[in-house]
């Protein structure tokens, strides 16, 4: 249990502190304490900055230009937590493969002499990050589509629409990516709240879940009003549906929802989440990804359109 983690925080992060506070102090005239501020530190770690440089086992060279370039954007007010970690952890992550972190740790402990870990997780890593970053933007392209049509407002439920998407092999709801604050009307239009974001929605995240083990290849849902009007679009488009009894318990509209789906051939194109006291009813529409389940349900609203004109 020595993650190199341990080597970061002993000999890579002070270093880069300590040559920021160096810069600003020495050659920007700051003082101490506004150094220490700005890289929300205690005056006291900030004010030994001299004798950390001295002691660095990490090369001077590379904490140099990391403390260069973040001084520079602190300097001009452009350095918020996000961007300072994306500096930070994207230099460490290379020095963890065969550089200066990485021999510090083979070197603190014998046991690593072989060890390929930091490899292996960052191929990983960069196969999960690039699925996250594609369903993120497939949901941003289907939101487009959604508030660049007006009409969709009207199929917008009293409770929100969400739009949610799965990683493959999705097991928990935060490899689900929705909507947090969901979509909304706003001066007649939709509008989506907020930006994509893994775990943002508990409950459909849940739903697509329990569908993903039955069929790895319908990974997204969107949740939509669903009325007698609606039932007659789907009637007329032809598309397969099911229903399930909703609760005002979430934990019961889940089993209802298992129950069903357990007793199914196939998932169905749209799952009708019928309504009672206290329990709106919505329909939800399935796919392969979010572009795909928001074209699906701009066929119902072209149908239903035609329907109440």
């Amino acid at each position: 249990m020595r993650p190199p983690c341990e080597q970061v925080v002993k000999h890579f992060l002070p270093q880069i502190r300590a040559r920021i506070v160096k810069m600003l102090v020495e050659e920007h005239n700051w003082s101490i304490t506004e150094a220490a501020k700005a890289l929300a530190i205690s005056p006291t770690a900030a004010a030994k900055y001299s004798r950390l440089i001295k002691s660095s086992l990490v090369d001077p060279e590379i904490v140099n230009s990391i403390a260069k370039v973040l001084a520079s954007k602190i300097l001009e007010k452009d350095l918020d937590f996000p961007l300072a970690i994306q500096i930070i952890c994207s230099k460490c992550l290379e020095l963890r493969l065969e550089a200066d972190i990485c021999k510090l740790h083979k070197q603190s402990y014998k046991e690593l002499e072989k060890c390929q870990a930091c490899f292996e997780i960052l191929e990983k890593g960069h196969g999960i990050a690039s699925e996250k970053t594609q369903i993120l933007e497939n949901i941003r392209m289907a939101i487009r589509e959604l508030e660049s049509n007006s009409a969709f407002s009207l199929l917008i439920p009293e409770v929100r629409t969400n739009l949610v998407m799965a990683l493959p092999n999705a097991r928990r709801i935060t490899d689900v990516a929705g909507i947090p604050g969901r979509i909304t009307v706003y001066k007649g239009k939709p509008l989506a709240v907020g930006d994509p974001e893994f775990g943002a929605s508990k409950y459909m995240s849940l739903l697509l879940l329990e569908i993903v083990k039955i069929d790895k290849d319908k990974r997204s849902m969107i949740c939509i009003r669903y009325d007698k009007k609606i039932q007659e679009v789907l009637d007329n488009l032809g598309l397969n549906y099911a229903s399930f009894q909703g609760s005002m318990e979430r934990e019961e509209s889940l089993r209802n929802f298992t129950q069903l789906l357990n007793k199914l051939n196939s998932i169905p194109e749209v799952i009708i989440e019928v309504g009672g006291l206290g329990i709106e009813p919505v329909a939800y529409v399935t796919g392969s990804n979010a572009v795909d389940v928001v074209q699906k349900v701009l066929k119902i609203l072209n149908e239903y359109l035609k329907n109440i004109y």
